[in-house]
């Protein structure tokens, strides 16, 4: 092994030996690279994992927003961040990023950028971007054709025929790629602008997929959608590698699925999220990595015995509009798998005061993942001839899923706020309806010296009744939903004790629906 990889690993252990028990394992893991297992060595991943370490590390980074060198709108271009230093302590992300893996002894196989290249579609931003993407490959020592792009909404022009949309983004791949990847014929519909990538020495192949193909301003569509043409093309060219049985990423830019727990409302799902999902669980993908709305965010969803790990990166790069509302921060993320149904997501966030990155707030730093057959049985593959087939040998247990035991976590206290809110919102009516009594007395009385007595007291009990003709629907309106949130809370308490897939699944539906 090199000596840059040797001693990353060296500065990886100084920095984790206080971290928890699974990190140190993972940790041994990779030290066991260090003394010479062969750790790459193509086999399908439907036979047992080599025991030296971790199979396959992708850096994962979205929404780069790059824009003119020049321009404050860029994070890394505004006097906020970097710039206010000298320029000789300046790393920019490119610098940063490269030091943070190094510093954290992860050498990543694969980089994958889910989108949003470029800032609001402006041009100026396409030679930064490729320069960037360019040194980073070269600093992690890897060939551009190790790196995969997919197109974001910021990367598509929304002007003129279909087509003609993606010029922008085609000059970022052209120029990236230059003749390792064919370019896209003139014309070609958004539809099957599919790319796939196989990588027979990682026994990988990742489809990065066009979720911008119905983006129309003109139309108000702006939540994207991989519709069943797209799916349809990209099955034909899964169809070549079907039989290797290679470990399969899918990429999109759009959300798959609205995350919950985070500061962020407004997600802008892709119109046929359900049914791409299913899709994705169909042809047997393990990973799905998207961008789009900047959230550090990840799922894991068992569809008809299949399990798909969904995970989201936030921004690397975005301006402060995509940060300010929502106090988002600059992230990346990294995807170990470290056998055919497990591995760890590793979460890493910027500080621009320390001008460092750290292990990511708001949730564990490094997460377990769960792909896969959903009885994780793993078959060694045919027995030799005249030799028995033997039963595999059995897997390590894969942690808890802190997934699923932290979505329901982040579920119950959404419903305790709500239920809180409900309260506050009644008090709060209770207490104007008092006012409006007392102004209804007090008018009354007043009344009751100016008009004969019928007159005022008619006219006070009418301003009473008028003031409080809504209270019983308010209070049935209250009781119902009140009822509503505490059977989604105990229900939601139940399942984080005792795990029962199916209520959640009820549970998640009515969720969805009531917040």
């Amino acid at each position: 092994m090199a000596m840059r990889e040797r001693g990353s690993l060296r500065r990886g252990a100084q920095r984790h030996e206080a971290r928890p028990r699974g990190r140190r394992r993972a940790l041994l893991r990779g030290l066991s690279r260090a003394v010479g297992l062969d750790v790459r060595a193509p086999s399908a991943f439907h036979d047992p994992m080599p025991s030296g370490g971790p199979r396959l590390c992708v850096l994962h980074i979205s929404d780069l927003h790059f824009c003119a060198t020049e321009a404050r709108g860029h994070y890394w271009n505004t006097e906020a961040t970097e710039l206010a230093v000298a320029p000789h302590n300046r790393r920019g992300l490119l610098g940063s990023l490269l030091y943070d893996l190094r510093n954290e002894g992860l050498t990543p196989d694969l980089v994958v950028v889910s989108g949003d290249l470029l800032d609001r579609g402006n041009e100026t931003g396409v030679e930064p971007v490729v320069v960037f993407l360019k040194a980073l490959a070269e600093g992690l020592g890897l060939s551009v054709s190790r790196l995969v792009i997919a197109p974001g909404n910021h990367d598509v022009l929304r002007g003129g025929e279909p087509a003609g949309r993606y010029v922008l983004y085609d000059r970022i791949r052209a120029a990236l790629y230059g003749d390792t990847r064919p370019a896209f014929a003139e014309g070609t519909p958004p539809h099957k602008r599919v790319e796939h990538h196989v990588f027979e020495d990682l026994d990988v192949e990742v489809v990065a997929f066009n979720s911008c193909e119905e983006l129309e301003a003109s139309a108000q569509k702006e939540h994207g959608s991989v519709g069943v043409g797209q799916r349809d093309h990209a099955d034909g060219l899964l169809r070549r590698t079907r039989s290797k049985g290679h470990f399969r990423i899918a990429v999109v830019h759009h959300h798959l699925e609205s995350p919950a727990g985070v500061g962020r409302t407004d997600y802008s799902v892709m119109t046929d999220a359900g049914g791409m999902r299913r899709w994705l669980a169909r042809e047997r993908f393990q990973l799905a990595l998207h961008g789009h709305q900047h959230v550090d965010w990840h799922d894991v969803r068992e569809l008809d015995g299949w399990f798909l790990a969904i995970a989201a990166a936030a921004s690397a790069g975005v301006a402060e509009y995509g940060r300010k509302e929502w106090a988002l921060p600059i992230a990346y993320q990294i995807l170990v798998v470290e056998g055919p149904t497990r591995g760890r997501r590793i979460r890493r966030e910027y500080d621009p005061q320390t001008m460092e990155w750290a292990d990511a707030g708001r949730g564990e730093d490094t997460q377990a993942l769960r792909f896969g057959p959903a009885d994780a049985a793993v078959s060694s593959g045919p027995a030799r001839e005249g030799q028995e087939a033997k039963a595999p040998p059995p897997e390590e247990a894969a942690p808890p899923s802190l997934t699923r035991k932290g979505r329901i976590a982040v579920k119950i206290q959404h419903l305790e706020r709500a239920i809180d809110s409900h309260r506050s919102t009644l008090r709060v009516q209770l207490v104007s309806l008092g006012a409006a009594v007392f102004l209804a007395v007090a008018l009354a009385a007043y009344l009751f010296r100016m008009l004969p007595p019928v007159l005022s007291v008619s006219g006070g009990f009418a301003l009473l009744f008028a003031g409080s003709i809504g209270l019983p629907m308010r209070l049935a309106s209250y009781r119902d939903a009140i009822d509503r949130l505490h059977f989604l809370k105990d229900g939601y308490q139940r399942c984080a004790s005792h795990r029962d897939d199916e209520l959640v699944r009820v549970l998640d539906e009515r969720f969805q629906r009531l917040i």
